[in-house]
């Protein structure tokens, strides 16, 4: 994980480390079946985005601070089309959703 200066309205991202095979190319040995490494993927934050900074906030819970952070990297490897079950969002994603609408001041229970 590392702070982006690329991401102006993006709050993360997944990028190759340097030097891995570009990721198309990746894309293309994929599909014609031949073996290759798929290098492990850094979270790059940007720090100036408001969600990040409310995070820090005291006043938030910090169960939702952890559904929140969860749902960041979900979202980043959705994103990037690497997530091996996009469904399993659905729960956390509905509890911040009632966080947000107010229902309680803890989000409830998976």
């Amino acid at each position: 994980m590392r702070a982006s200066n690329r991401l102006s309205e993006s709050v993360a991202r997944l990028v190759d480390p340097e030097g891995a095979p570009d990721p198309e190319l990746q894309r293309v040995y994929k599909y014609l079946g031949k073996e290759v490494e798929i290098p492990k993927k850094i979270l790059e934050l940007n720090p100036a985005h408001p969600m990040l900074k409310n995070l820090l906030n005291p006043e938030v819970d910090s169960a939702l601070q952890s559904l929140v952070i969860e749902q960041i990297f979900d979202s980043a490897l959705l994103v990037e089309g690497l997530h091996p079950d996009p469904s399993s969002m659905v729960a956390r994603v509905q509890q911040i959703m009632q966080a947000a609408l107010g229902h309680g001041n803890q989000p409830p229970e998976a």
